[in-house]
């Protein structure tokens, strides 16, 4: 995480920063991101960057605790506009990721958190966990006949996360798109037929 010397820096200067690292790590693989570019890009030395982290890793760990809280903000958007139904949220936030990746703005990006998640995952334990109660009170309990509430979030996270990294690595977002509707519908509604 960034030192005290970089919150102290203005607002603009931080964000200056922030964005060509973003740009950066968006656009190259993670192995090939370059202090070099992000330095030239936020117009600061190379001995400023070291001041404010300790390196690549740590930047790019600091990027993710940000995304994150945008994360845990779009998806309480989205459930509330849901009405707090499980099923039509996760499709909406699978459309929304969907949306990104084929705009190429987020493609690279996820690619490097799936390939290095073991270079930060220890600062990050339990995501899903601090997600599930930063929107738990938004999500209808009518429809659901768990009990476990945490239990059944966790998995449409999971399918959620899965469908993510299949359309980052597939050309064919579509039929990626259309198994990710089927197994959110199993979620909903089982795996077994109606008897007749």
């Amino acid at each position: 995480m960034p030192s005290q010397t970089f919150f102290n820096l203005d607002i603009g200067k931080q964000e200056k920063l922030l964005e060509a690292a973003k740009k950066e790590f968006c656009t190259v693989p993670y192995t090939e991101v370059s202090i070099n570019k992000i330095i030239q890009a936020a117009e600061i030395s190379r001995g400023s960057f070291y001041t404010y982290f300790i390196d690549k890793n740590d930047l790019f760990s600091y990027i993710l605790e940000l995304n994150k809280k945008v994360l845990n903000e779009m998806t309480r958007e989205v459930i509330v506009s849901c009405d707090g139904d499980m099923r039509e949220s996760f499709l909406q936030l699978f459309d929304i990721f969907i949306q990104r990746i084929e705009a190429n703005q987020l493609s690279r990006f996820l690619k490097n958190i799936f390939l290095y998640f073991s270079i930060y995952k220890e600062k990050f334990e339990r995501p899903s966990h601090d997600l599930f109660l930063y929107v738990k009170d938004f999500i209808s309990l009518k429809n659901l006949k768990s009990s476990d509430l945490e239990f059944v979030f966790h998995l449409f996270m999971h399918n959620l996360l899965f469908g993510i990294t299949e359309a980052v690595k597939s050309a064919n977002i579509s039929f990626v798109r259309e198994q990710y509707r089927g197994k959110v519908d199993i979620l909903c509604y089982g795996i077994y037929k109606e008897e007749k």
